[in-house]
């Protein structure tokens, strides 16, 4: 476990560390009081306000997380906040956060939240604070912010059914098509604009075993992921009405084309493969077109690490029989509804997605939900990724949707239709996989979503 840590001492002698360690012994079920937002002196805005305070914060690894915390001091400097946090890989930290939230000790300020698995769930165990009257009171949000700046997409990703926001979206990551420029411009082969054009595209790349013409994940539950792109291309949802909306054509079809091109275009046993197959024999030059979340494209720019580094193209997402979209998948900073220092926490969160670290970010090659950044002169000036990465970056953020359902269990969602892909890889009929998938579906929803 990689621990980073601010060690700051408060007034009372004790850090919020401290606060955590006594937290196995605070009933589960302790309670929290309502908060009430109130105005702060001469009803203006202050970065001063809430100095002397200290906050914990559980922070996801991630690129954007691995950029933030360089510049943490700056934060502290500006307001007279401490801040600790912890640094943890995405499942370890999801438990860590748990664990705490359930114990009810108020010791976690907030948390960099993985919209996209923990959306529904946190939100009905009432974790997340509503932000909604911290964004209109001028005396707690900078008027720099600009909340209208982030993208449509990411506000749908941190808004709940009921209408409050959970979070300010950080980081979102689109899928994106990576395909090899040089091969393609070899064969006279145009970037692909239809499905039906990529497919063409792959049929015309493939020579196994010297060169395979498409990848994306086969694995059970990783899978998940890019299938949204292939099943929201063909007009499909995920659910309609509180119930499974997968029995219907558009899942066949959309199953048919997704384990057709992998049966016949992928490497072998890629009913195996997760990103780091893919992003691997992709980097090695085993593979001409890939899909998957840009932030994997980082990695293939490095001639330390890359093979094909500098022969790689980037576009959007070509478009499906029925709709043209990018599956997203967000992070955001959230402030836990158990903090004693929730004006404190948001001050954090919202000095951490302001414009100048959303630039440092993109300036590091880590995408970010702000428009106005992607135009920013210094970005277009210093670009890290090739031109294109950006261009097709922002485009599927302009057509992105939430690549995974809104429920309790999304990791039970991804295993179901993660098994049935598998089986349609290996030859099962499409139409049985999804039939049985349907009901699987059905049956978890009946239990989850009550």
């Amino acid at each position: 476990m990689k621990k980073a840590t601010r060690q700051g001492v408060g007034s009372r002698g004790m850090t919020r560390r401290d606060v955590l360690r006594l937290g196995a012994t605070v009933a589960a079920g302790a309670a929290v009081g309502p908060f009430v937002v109130t105005p702060g002196h001469g009803q203006t805005f202050n970065w001063q306000r809430f100095k002397g305070k200290e906050l914990y914060f559980i922070l996801y690894k991630h690129p954007f997380v691995d950029e933030l915390v360089k510049h943490i001091p700056e934060f502290e400097s500006l307001t007279g906040i401490k801040v600790q946090y912890e640094v943890l890989p995405e499942v370890q930290g999801r438990q860590k956060f748990t664990v705490e939230m359930t114990a009810g000790t108020g010791g976690v300020d907030g948390w960099h939240a993985s919209m996209h698995v923990e959306k529904r769930r946190a939100w009905k165990a009432g974790w997340f604070q509503p932000l909604n009257k911290f964004l209109e009171d001028k005396t707690l949000t900078s008027p720099e912010f600009d909340w209208d700046d982030f993208t449509k997409g990411s506000h749908q990703d941190v808004t709940q059914p009921d209408k409050t926001i959970s979070a300010i979206p950080t980081f979102v990551d689109p899928f994106t098509l990576f395909y090899r420029k040089d091969l393609f411009q070899q064969k006279g082969i145009a970037v692909p604009k239809t499905m039906a054009e990529l497919e063409e595209a792959a049929k015309k790349l493939h020579d196994p075993p010297r060169m395979y013409g498409f990848v994306a994940r086969g694995l059970k539950n990783a899978n998940a992921t890019p299938w949204a792109w292939v099943i929201y291309s063909y007009g499909g949802e995920y659910i309609k009405d509180g119930k499974s909306a997968l029995n219907t054509p558009a899942w066949t079809k959309a199953m048919d084309w997704y384990s057709g091109m992998l049966r016949r275009f992928a490497p072998p046993g890629v009913v195996n493969f997760n990103w780091y197959e893919c992003s691997a024999a992709f980097m090695q030059g085993q593979v001409g077109i890939y899909y998957d979340g840009v932030n994997f494209a980082n990695q293939f720019e490095d001639p330390s690490k890359s093979k094909i580094a500098g022969k790689v193209g980037y576009a959007v997402l070509p478009a499906g029989p029925v709709a043209h979209v990018a599956p997203t998948f967000t992070n955001a900073m959230a402030v836990s509804a158990q903090s004693r220092n929730k004006e404190a926490a948001y001050y954090f969160m919202q000095w951490a997605t302001n414009k100048q670290n959303f630039k440092r970010e993109l300036l590091s090659g880590v995408g970010v939900a702000r428009m106005s950044t992607w135009d920013d002169p210094e970005v277009l000036a210093k670009p890290k990724m090739p031109r294109d990465w950006y261009t097709a970056y922002l485009g599927c953020l302009k057509i992105g949707r939430a690549g995974l359902p809104e429920i309790m269990d999304v990791t039970q969602y991804r295993d179901i239709i993660g098994v049935g892909i598998q089986k349609a890889i290996e030859g099962a009929n499409p139409a049985d996989v999804v039939a049985q998938a349907h009901k699987e579906f059905q049956e978890m929803l009946d239990k989850t979503e009550k």
